[in-house]
């Protein structure tokens, strides 16, 4: 279900520098494409449309917990896609954020491995540089950059930690989940997550998510509390989660601990189907609002009233990710 797209002619040179320091940041992470599988890549079904049944197991109170990066593209489209099922269910549902973060236990080592001036003849050979000198001045920097223990959240322990766009994204993380415990109306959440996602970024969320947090009606001073005498046992609870579940790519969503949409459920045609509860869901529709409402509902014990109200796709960009994209 690769989805087509436009070819952009970029030029060599920054070609070059741009496949070497994908490569490098996202070794540098902790994220080895060896290891992750994405949906789209796991996509092996028939080319022939084939119902698949999304089981989960019953609830008095039903979980779902969706696996983001703050400044993930793909998360936040989720997280414009579970809106208007927070809107219509959230009090009858535990709509349950996670985040994805990496543990790199000796920068050194991991440094080196990542960025090795040493392997320029092996870079070279595969033509992301022409001589020697370019080389070492292009993957030497990315080695100090790494090296640089302020691109890193650390712990007393000596642990490093981030996220797979780097330190102000795993700042973003602890202090949205800080928020999401401290809201008693779990709404101020959803507006806070809503306004960072419209005005911040990668790059300067430390600076501009308080305001944010303020317009969705919190004490800012609380939740750099939270950070400041709690970031690290949540960091680490959420990667005893995220290894726990096998989280490979953000978002990723699990209904009382089950995947939603199953990977059984895409074809390589696009024509994969899913009975979900009394409906069936066509595979462009796995990745919509109503879909993630119906897997909700599906897993009640006693559906509530609200379940029988269909949630309409609007045309928004967020809520265009019927796809199965994400960030690795």
């Amino acid at each position: 279900m690769k989805n087509k797209s436009k070819l952009i002619k970029v030029p060599v040179a920054t070609a070059i520098l741009f496949t070497i320091a994908v490569v490098i940041i996202s070794s540098l992470v902790g994220y080895k494409l060896a290891k992750l599988k994405s949906k789209v890549s796991t996509i092996t079904g028939t080319a022939t449309a084939s119902v698949k049944e999304f089981k989960p197991e019953k609830t008095e109170k039903p979980v779902l917990d969706f696996y983001v990066m703050s400044f993930c593209p793909f998360g936040n489209q989720m997280e414009d896609l579970l809106r208007p099922v927070f809107d219509l269910i959230g009090s009858k549902v535990d709509l349950q954020p996670r985040y994805i973060f990496d543990k790199i236990e000796n920068i050194t080592e991991n440094c080196k491995a990542r960025a090795d001036v040493g392997q320029c003849d092996a870079y070279i050979k595969n033509g992301y540089f022409k001589t020697q000198a370019e080389c070492k001045k292009v993957v030497g920097a990315e080695y100090t950059k790494c090296t640089d223990t302020a691109n890193y959240i650390k712990s007393s322990t000596g642990a490093y930690y981030t996220s797979l766009h780097g330190r102000v994204e795993a700042n973003q993380n602890v202090r949205e989940i800080c928020a999401y415990n401290i809201a008693t109306d779990k709404k101020m959440w959803w507006d806070f997550v809503a306004n960072a996602n419209t005005a911040c970024n990668s790059t300067n969320a430390d600076t501009c998510w308080e305001e944010q947090a303020k317009k969705a009606g919190f004490d800012t001073a609380k939740i750099t509390e939270c950070f400041n005498k709690e970031g690290i046992a949540l960091i680490e609870k959420e990667i005893a989660l995220t290894e726990k579940n096998k989280i490979q790519a953000s978002p990723t969503v699990l209904v009382n601990g089950l995947d939603f949409p199953p990977e059984e459920a895409y074809t390589q045609d696009g024509k994969g189907t899913l009975k979900v509860g009394k409906i069936t869901l066509l595979q462009s529709e796995f990745r919509t609002p109503n879909a993630l409402k119906e897997s909700l509902c599906a897993s009640f014990k006693k559906a509530p009233k609200e379940c029988t109200t269909k949630i309409e796709t609007k045309a928004a960009a967020g809520q265009a990710a019927a796809g199965a994209a994400g960030c690795q």
